[in-house]
């Protein structure tokens, strides 16, 4: 039994909303054999983890695994239980767990929740060594083994203050991030931002919190404040007691000796002193120790002292007393970082599909900018930040996300989620409140981490969707079976767009009062409740070429009635998307026309099936005969969409030239190629295949042999260097 891969989906993702490690397991020799077949191997198991007794399966049954394990189940499953029970063990109880097997057989990928990834790995592997060895009659030390998680747990989860407060923020959906191992927590995103480290706040000031580390400098303050104050030896007679201090109030209060909760008796002078011994050290939220005989009496009537200020007091004591009340400290903490009604989140945008993410995602954050709000984008193309690109390369999954939401100076995030992002990492924030799928058609990289139909594709991006608001919405493409069907999964409201009005499904919506937006009368109308919100003729929208391009009708369709969903006043929509261009400014790569030497060239980054042959389909609207195609297709694609890519070309071009460059994806040269070629010799049309190495060196010769009155379409392998290239050559 081998473990191939593990990925940490640090956001919502494919099986969960919340965290999990996903680990692509192979069975091996043991894909074959079911617990029930291996000698001694289920009370083994059962003798080294009696716990697993109480283990429920999806089945909702109590005991419900020792019975699978009893009638027979396999290591994959075995693997998921035995991981979760050593995190519980360890300390760290998830109780979510799924075994599934992958189109491969005998490879399984086991999918499990975690509070400390680190712990999660270390508790996968070791489970993995622990059903060996049960399964090989081997002797496993789960004592130590237990001990060694128990360490890790001890090193890497957060503190019990800190986990409180972000448990308090979890049920007010404040997002939370955490920032390190050392308790260093982001609350809110962006411009919004708050960070604690454990009971601390980002306003605990350092001067204050070394002046509090300092007994006898805190004695001497507190005493120029007229507040009584001492040592602990000096004050030894009387009851030591623990008051908690936020924002100028005393929140709670317990017996120090037996965390007995005493707030509702202590003397209103006392707190008072309290509060004025945190504010003479500076500290926004302390716990105050006091040496007082009677709590219930002012200090100064029985000799009674403040002994010590700790500027990051231990909460859990008021939580959760031996004795009394449990106190609220975690709702006074978070109101004094947020405004009652406050969740610290900023207005976020995600934009997915199988095509025009990227310039869906690029219009949306110019429309964005329009309205004077630091707007973050990430894209295939970079990360841009109020316009200027900060980070370059394919940023279109959660790192690069995450990233902006750590930024205090964005107030709006403009996010492409991406496919492989989203297989690698989830997604980068647990709500969202506009999510836009573009398209699934056939898909795109099917094959590709075992997920092999358009309909599992549909399903991994249908997370952004289901992470919308309530107050939200969710911006579908109807014509599109597999996305229309994801509006019943959406928590939200849902605007439809499609290009024809009576399309069945925008028809519907519309009927039953719903957003929608289509086209009419050559202009893109947005109708809600069977009134016109917003009407823009084409030809105001450059990109689409006066509507000639309808797929980037589409794309356009889909930023406005995302823009409309994000409250952006409508003059402003209107200029903005007039200012968008399809160039190389505005949207690289993305249908560029150019003229080059009385010839007509386009330049588009399509790489997939349904791209190109929304391309070829707009090329339709051109008048020229001599039609020329420069393209190559990426080695991570299965050789039968290769294939029809060659068949698309090969009925809609006059010459054909073929490229490779480095990326190959572990195909030998030559092969991308070749596959191309039996798919455009499907076609009669054809009349020369030109094969160049290197896709600069393609582009090159493609622009320097193009005839006058010609149609270049020109693939751009990559986005940059094209741009550079493309913008020297002409």
């Amino acid at each position: 039994m081998e473990i191939l891969n593990v990925l940490v989906l640090r956001g919502p993702n494919f099986w969960a909303y919340s965290p999990v490690i996903e680990a692509w397991v192979d069975l091996r020799e043991w894909k074959d054999s079911p617990s029930d077949s291996i000698p001694g191997f289920n009370e083994r198991l059962m003798s080294w983890l009696p716990g697993m007794i109480e283990h429920r399966c999806s089945i909702g049954e109590r005991g419900g695994f020792f019975e699978r394990l009893r009638r027979g189940t396999y290591f994959a499953h075995i693997l998921e239980h035995v991981t979760l029970e050593l995190m519980d063990l360890a300390g760290a109880p998830v109780g979510y767990g799924r075994a599934r097997e992958t189109s491969k057989e005998g490879v399984y990928k086991v999918v499990f929740k975690y509070k400390d990834e680190t712990l999660g790995q270390e508790a996968l592997e070791a489970a993995r060594t622990l059903v060996l060895a049960a399964a090989l009659d081997q002797p496993f030390d789960v004592e130590a083994t237990v001990a060694r998680l128990r360490e890790i747990a001890r090193n890497n989860l957060l503190s019990p203050s800190a986990e409180a407060l972000v448990q308090a923020a979890r049920s007010r959906n404040i997002p939370f991030l955490r920032l390190d191992n050392k308790d260093l927590v982001q609350l809110g995103q962006g411009v919004k931002q708050r960070r604690i480290r454990g009971a601390e706040t980002d306003r605990t000031g350092a001067i204050a919190g070394s002046i509090a580390s300092d007994p006898a400098l805190v004695v001497e303050l507190l005493q120029a404040a007229g507040i009584p104050a001492g040592s602990r030896r000096e004050h030894a007679e009387g009851t030591e007691y623990r008051l908690l201090v936020v924002d100028g109030r005393m929140v709670a209060a317990c017996d120090d000796k037996d965390a007995k909760d005493v707030t509702d008796f202590v003397h209103t002078d006392v707190a008072l002193r309290a509060v004025e011994a945190a504010q003479a050290v500076g500290l926004n939220i302390a716990g105050i120790d006091v040496v007082a005989r009677n709590i219930r009496q002012p200090l100064e009537s029985q000799d009674g002292h403040i002994v010590q200020i700790h500027p990051a007091p231990d909460l859990i004591r008021h939580l959760e007393p031996s004795e009394g009340q449990a106190r609220d400290v975690t709702g006074a903490i978070l109101d004094s970082l947020f405004p009652p009604g406050e969740n610290g989140r900023i207005p976020i945008a995600a934009v997915t599909g199988t095509n025009g993410k990227t310039t869906v995602t690029r219009l949306l954050a110019h429309i964005m900018l329009g309205t004077g709000r630091a707007t973050a984008l990430t894209c295939t193309d970079g990360v841009y930040f109020n316009g200027h690109r900060i980070i370059t390369g394919d940023c279109s999954g959660p790192i690069s996300a995450r990233l902006m939401l750590m930024n205090p100076d964005v107030e709006v995030g403009v996010f492409e989620t991406a496919r492989g992002g989203m297989l690698r990492g989830g997604i980068a924030f647990n709500e969202c409140q506009v999510a836009v799928v573009t398209n699934i058609g056939e898909g795109d990289h099917l094959g590709i981490g075992y997920l092999d139909s358009p309909e599992q594709l549909a399903k991994l991006k249908r997370t952004v969707v289901e992470v919308v608001s309530q107050q939200g919405t969710a911006v579908l493409n109807a014509a599109d079976p597999l996305v229309a069907e994801m509006a019943q999964h959406c928590p939200g409201k849902v605007l439809f767009f499609a290009l024809d009005e009576e399309q069945p499904v925008l028809a519907a919506h519309r009927a039953a009062g719903g957003a929608a937006i289509f086209v009419r009368d050559n202009s893109v109308i947005l109708s809600l409740g069977g009134q016109v919100e917003l009407s823009i003729g084409l030809d105001r929208i450059p990109m689409t070429f006066g509507g000639a391009i309808r797929f980037e009708v589409e794309n356009a369709m889909a930023a406005i009635g995302a823009a409309w969903a994000m409250g952006v006043p409508k003059d402003i929509l209107v200029a903005r998307v007039a200012g968008f261009t399809a160039d190389l400014d505005h949207s690289p790569t993305r249908f560029n026309v150019f003229s080059v030497r009385g010839a007509t060239v386009i330049v588009d980054f399509g790489h997939n099936v349904d791209s190109l042959r929304a391309v070829t389909t707009a090329l339709e609207s051109f008048p020229h005969q001599r039609r020329a195609a420069l393209f190559s297709a990426s080695g991570d694609r299965r050789d039968e969409d290769i294939r029809r890519m060659g068949e698309l070309l090969g009925a809609a071009f006059d010459r054909i030239i073929l490229y490779e460059d480095t990326d190959l994806y572990g195909r030998p040269p030559g092969a991308i190629t070749a596959l191309l070629k039996e798919g455009i010799a499907a076609s009669r049309r054809v009349q020369r295949i030109e094969e160049i190495q290197g896709g600069l060196n393609a582009m090159r010769h493609a622009l320097e042999t193009v005839e006058p009155g010609e149609l270049l379409l020109a693939q751009a392998h990559l986005a940059d260097p094209t741009v550079d290239f493309l913008k020297s050559y002409l």
